[in-house]
């Protein structure tokens, strides 16, 4: 938005910062209008009088070579931004508990006088050398954006916030108290376990992802994290504003309950303090995402039972002897009982969270049962055409090609933001392993001519290297995803957008 400067007040010979929003310089009527608002919101945030905020001493304008740009002067804070201490990682349970419950604070501050933040992310907190957190810009990023209309911002689409710590009501432009709880448990989340709830390449991805995904469990994430965690911030995280905490008392009062509980006690004894539910919200509904994808389980439930119902009418064998008949009951009541899981994790948070990291594994699983099924096959089918099993003739090249696809694909699967650099560079030489046998299969096909390949009298023969190609695509799709989300110590992060 501008620039912040160290600066000194002359009249009570004291050092302030001063933040001068370029954002907003330039004239015209909608320039001095912008700037009106800006001043009308600064004057009201300015109200706020708590020790974990940056308190505003005075604003105004000024003129610039750039035009007239309105500018604030605030409390000189010493100490060190939360993104900065996100970066080195030094961040613990308590810590991050103890600050957490002085955000909540400050922020029940400012709802109890009207005002929402709009913008919690650890840029826009401090961290003091006493250990102090003081929250930053309340109520600026709405004040400083030029196109903006009352409480929504019509004119041009762009809404206040930033996409990864965004509630899903704050993305449908409707923000509310407690959508900085939202934002705070995004913020928790990450201090927490090193990562975002969620990870993805853009801002619409994010807003995407805060609308219609369920994060995942912090303890499935991070090793060590108690259960009292995940059950505060899968809180902070409900997609209703109903289910969160009620205000931000209740959640500080969670928060300091954790940051007294030792880091080394089981999570049975270090229970959080549940606050007392709130009640649904007046024309609440289930968000369009979750309706959209109850119809599409329904439809392939329906789907599975009309082919069922095809098939054993059709009598594909032509026996009259009721395997048909049972073959598609089966079919129907496994499809059934899948329905009635999906339907009964979808109801509840804590199952889809306790279900993410197995899921992780469920592609590398299926593709290596694939291949050794097809493998398998194609052994018993030359064993009984040979004879006997010729283990020197088929081992070398599908045992080989087995171990190779089997690392890759545990690679794969194990993936996370904090997978270090060595075991990456594993991942890397099983990619390139594979890949060489792939290429292998393909030219042993065409000319019988070059010697590491997966097992090549498979039938049909492209099955093996397309098991092998989608392996390297999931090593390499879920290496670029943890990259992009991985923490900003030693490796990329995304993108964090201001408005």
């Amino acid at each position: 938005m501008g620039e912040v400067w160290e600066a000194r007040d002359e009249t009570l010979d004291r050092q302030v910062a001063v933040k001068v929003i370029s954002l907003l310089a330039g004239g015209g009527s909608r320039g001095d209008e912008a700037r009106a608002r800006f001043l009308r919101e600064a004057r009201i945030t300015a109200r706020l009088q708590h020790p974990y905020v940056v308190t505003v001493h005075d604003l105004g304008q000024s003129d610039t070579q750039e035009g007239t740009v309105p500018f604030l002067v605030m409390e000189l804070v010493r100490g060190e931004g939360l993104d900065a201490k996100l970066r080195d990682g030094s961040v613990d349970l308590a810590e991050a508990a103890r600050w957490g419950a002085q955000i909540c604070e400050a922020l029940g501050d400012a709802h109890a006088h009207g005002i929402m933040h709009r913008d919690i992310k650890p840029s826009n907190i401090l961290i003091t050398p006493a250990g102090r957190a003081k929250v930053l810009d309340f109520g600026v990023a709405r004040a400083a954006d030029p196109y903006a209309a009352g409480d929504r911002l019509t004119r041009t689409g762009f809404i206040v916030g930033t996409p990864p710590y965004m509630a899903p009501e704050q993305a449908r432009g409707h923000p509310e108290p407690r959508s900085d709880l939202y934002a705070l448990g995004c913020l928790l989340f990450e201090l927490v376990t090193g990562r975002l709830p969620f990870q993805a390449p853009d801002s619409v991805s994010y807003l995407t992802a805060h609308l219609s995904r369920q994060p995942p469990a912090p303890s499935s994430v991070a090793a060590g994290v108690p259960q009292a965690w995940d059950a505060l911030l899968l809180r902070l995280l409900r997609k209703d504003p109903a289910e969160r905490y009620a205000s931000a008392a209740d959640a500080a009062q969670a928060l300091r309950g954790l940051a007294d509980a030792p880091e080394h006690v089981p999570a049975a004894t270090a229970r959080l303090p549940e606050a007392a539910p709130s009640p649904p919200a007046a024309g609440s509904s289930p968000g369009t995402p979750a309706v959209a994808r109850s119809w599409i389980a329904v439809a392939v439930w329906f789907f599975i039972a009309l082919v069922a119902a095809t098939v054993t009418a059709a009598n594909l064998d032509g026996d009259s002897d009721g395997r048909d008949v049972a073959g598609g009951a089966g079919a129907v009541t496994v499809a059934t009982g899948g329905l009635i899981v999906w339907f009964a994790v979808q109801a509840r948070s804590r199952w889809q969270a306790r279900l993410a990291l197995p899921l992780r594994f469920l592609p590398p699983t299926f593709l290596f049962c694939l291949y050794a099924l097809v493998v398998a096959a194609a052994v018993t089918d030359e064993a009984s055409s040979s004879g006997g099993i010729e283990w020197g003739y088929w081992l070398p090249a599908g045992g080989g090609s087995a171990l190779m696809l089997g690392g890759l694909l545990a690679m794969a699967a194990a993936l996370t933001p904090r997978t270090e650099r060595r075991t990456r560079g594993i991942g890397y030489a099983l990619v390139g392993v594979n890949a060489v046998a792939v290429v292998g299969t393909f030219a042993l096909m065409a000319s019988g001519g070059f010697w590491f390949h997966y097992v090549w009298f498979v039938a049909p023969h492209w099955v093996p290297p397309a098991v092998g190609v989608a392996a390297i695509a999931l090593y390499c799709t879920r290496e670029i995803t943890t990259r992009r989300a991985a923490p900003a110590s030693g490796t990329e992060r995304p993108p964090v957008s201001a408005p």
